[in-house]
């Protein structure tokens, strides 16, 4: 018989992948861990039974959570990447010349030793000379560095979902300590979850850090292994709104050839957000979806 990984984006839908093997399946003190071959998909990584990683998707997701605010800070040199064990927002911010240190928090040492052995095209990023790389709570890690004056220029929260461990890392006093790392143009970027599913919290990441910024600009980009296979980024700053910044065509070729899904282009492009997005961040009542009573983001 067929095996099958079940992922849960809703009570009623899920992604269901075919097995060709499972690699590991284990619990941490922090989470479940699952990695296996899939069909169409590569190998994937799954936390806390929600997929986190594959081969095929990878590179969007992490593209686009890096590359956006890095580039709409004219000259980062100091990143920090809280989760992200996977090691690929790490090597995507390492493709940016100017960045002299990158600093990556992961709670769970174990996601850092399944991407060293099952997605070494992620990894590789880890032992990078400008990387250090640490297991550690990124909440501490946080609140230590703005005790001790340290400063990032950008900082990027790549978490799972705000749920069980996670949910600090989406917490308006976790983004004011974020905010007391950064210097005047200093960007912020957490994900930002999923407008199709979840638009409710996604209104709820821009509100916060609205509140606490003086822009707080949301852009989006394709995910497909992610619920509605369509992910929301936040770009929170006190320097000029990202959406007015023009990256130059040298800092984009800077990044190389190897781009799988960023362009200059898009930079602009992932700001323009559909209707729906646009009339939940203005308070606007949304259009009558009249089959879909249970909408799950029906209270955004």
């Amino acid at each position: 018989m067929q095996k099958r990984y079940f992922d849960p984006w809703t009570p009623n839908t899920h992604l269901v992948f075919d097995v060709i093997e499972f690699y590991e399946s284990f619990e941490t003190d922090i989470q479940r861990i699952d990695v296996f071959e899939a069909k169409d998909w590569g190998t994937v990584l799954a936390l806390g039974g929600v997929t986190n990683v594959t081969d095929r998707d990878e590179s969007s997701y992490h593209e686009m959570l890096a590359h956006v605010p890095l580039l709409a800070h004219p000259n980062p040199k100091r990143v920090l990447v809280i989760g992200g064990g996977d090691g690929g927002t790490l090597r995507e911010v390492l493709k940016h010349p100017s960045v002299e240190e990158a600093v990556l928090v992961d709670i769970d040492g174990e996601v850092i030793r399944c991407a060293r052995q099952y997605f070494p095209h992620l990894a590789v990023a880890l032992d990078h000379p400008k990387a250090e790389v640490i297991v550690g709570d990124g909440l501490a890690y946080v609140q230590d560095a703005a005790d001790r004056g340290d400063s990032f220029d950008v900082i990027l929260v790549d978490s799972t979902d705000p749920v069980d461990g996670a949910v600090e890392l989406f917490t308006e006093g976790f983004y004011r300590s974020c905010a007391a790392l950064l210097g005047e143009r200093g960007i912020l970027v957490p994900q930002s979850d999923s407008p199709t599913f979840c638009l409710h919290r996604v209104k709820r990441i821009v509100d916060i850090l609205g509140s606490i910024f003086a822009n707080a600009s949301l852009y989006v980009g394709q995910t497909v292994a992610y619920p509605g296979g369509f992910w929301a980024f936040c770009a929170a700053t006190n320097g000029p709104d990202p959406r007015t910044v023009v990256p130059t065509p040298d800092r984009v070729a800077a990044l190389g050839d190897d781009l799988r899904y960023f362009t200059g282009p898009l930079y602009p492009a992932s700001f323009v957000l559909p209707a729906y997005i646009q009339r939940a961040l203005d308070g606007r009542p949304r259009t009558a979806l009249p089959s879909l009573a249970d909408d799950p983001s029906d209270d955004a």
